[in-house]
């Protein structure tokens, strides 16, 4: 049998393809690139506020447009997205045409990861001296042409939500309490200081069907006479007083606050049945 001999000495030595250590190298400095460390580009990103206050505030939906990226989207509470400027403009279009409220930014924080930043902050919406709405956003902004864009833009209210109301045909209950016209103040620290703080904390979906109303002026006998009103109304059963109390309470305490209850009252309470309308 013949062997065939490898003389190592005579073998050809291929150089690295330089094309590929360029690409290695690439890659390797954007991977470094992408691990960079934040920078705190705060006063950055409050000066781009100042001027998306300022540009609100002057009432020019196509101004306040090119302050947004081509392609940015927005995503407010309680609706759907609203994708590329052209959708932006007319947001703010719509928008500007009701406004007759201050908007107030807050940044908490904005870092910077090279064109790229993300603002956390708050918000408040004033209508003159009164606050309307104040909430949280985050904003991931980019700069193009060396100014910050506004590019995803995210943000919900910190109000609770406003009660459920009844749909038509749904049933609501009016239930009238006549007050004793000494009997006021004792009438509402059961209201306010046990009744409703142990629904809040015990039984929440009954607490948001349930508004407690209050007279504007004393009956002609002197009397006071209060109103809750179940908004829509789930079974009677359900909102018993006694129940409620209890839960928080304890079955003693209950029974005392239930002769509190009682003791307010000149001749118990009315109960009317109705039904929501169309309108």
């Amino acid at each position: 049998m013949k062997l065939r001999t490898l003389n190592l000495n005579k073998m050809k030595y291929t150089k690295p393809h330089f094309g590929l250590m360029a690409a290695l190298f690439i890659a390797a400095f954007l991977i470094s690139s992408c691990t960079q460390a934040p920078v705190d580009v705060t006063t950055e990103i409050e000066e781009a506020n100042k001027t998306f206050i300022d540009t609100r505030n002057s009432g020019d939906p196509e101004a306040m447009s090119m302050l947004y990226t081509l392609d940015a989207k927005l995503l407010p509470a309680n609706g759907a997205s609203i994708e590329g400027r052209e959708a932006i403009k007319a947001y703010w279009t719509e928008g500007m045409a009701q406004a007759s409220s201050e908007l107030v930014l807050e940044t908490v924080s904005a870092e910077g990861y090279g064109e790229l930043a993300i603002e956390e902050g708050r918000y408040k919406v004033k209508v003159g001296s009164q606050e309307v709405d104040k909430g949280k956003y985050i904003v991931t902004w980019k700069k193009e042409d060396g100014q910050w864009k506004l590019h995803q833009d995210i943000w919900n209210s910190s109000l609770p939500l406003p009660q459920a109301r009844a749909s038509a045909n749904e049933t609501v209950w009016v239930i009238s309490n006549r007050v004793k016209a000494d009997k006021v103040s004792q009438f509402e620290e059961f209201n306010f200081s046990y009744l409703e703080p142990a629904m809040a904390e015990y039984f929440p979906e009954l607490r948001g069907t349930v508004r407690s109303l209050k007279p504007a002026e004393p009956n002609q006998d002197g009397t006071y006479t209060y109103f809750y009103l179940l908004d829509p109304a789930a079974s009677l059963d359900g909102y018993g007083m006694a129940k409620v109390l209890t839960a928080k309470y304890g079955k003693e305490k209950s029974d005392e606050y239930m002769k509190m209850f009682a003791d307010c009252l000149v001749d118990g309470q009315e109960m009317h049945e109705t039904v929501q309308t169309e309108w």
